[in-house]
């Protein structure tokens, strides 16, 4: 059975691996400490990353991080939230090739794998999860 988007990201960030940050911070998304984490939860900083509470506040986290309304400039690039973009545009802000470690397509390759869905899919409620 595919996986959901939140599902497959997750799995991509290394969720559920014994010792790994996301595992160890309650952070599926493995996402950064930050403004926007702590009004999503976050009750900690570990290494730069969000650690919350337990896992069910670090779901919600995860989806509300990706469930903010895409915005895009006057040339179509995406500039803020992801709710709306497609899966290579949400991609290539949340794990951008210049962050190091992050390699954007291996990582579109792989969520599209797990889920089914394809590059130009454009995130919804429905696929996210």
């Amino acid at each position: 059975m595919p996986l959901t988007v939140l599902q497959a990201m997750s799995e991509m960030e290394g969720f559920g691996v014994p010792g790994a940050i996301p595992t160890i911070c309650n952070n599926p998304l493995d996402l950064i400490y930050c403004d926007e984490a702590i009004h999503f939860g976050a009750t900690g900083n570990y290494k730069g990353f969000a650690q919350f509470l337990n896992v069910t506040i670090g779901w919600e986290a995860a989806r509300r991080w990706l469930s903010v309304q895409a915005h895009f400039d006057a040339t179509g690039n995406l500039i803020g939230g992801y709710m709306g973009a497609t899966l290579q545009q949400v991609i290539n802000r949340f794990a951008p090739g210049s962050q190091k470690g992050n390699d954007p397509a291996e990582y579109i390759s792989f969520v599209c794998g797990k889920t089914g869905l394809t590059p130009q899919t454009v995130l919804t409620v429905a696929n996210l999860g």
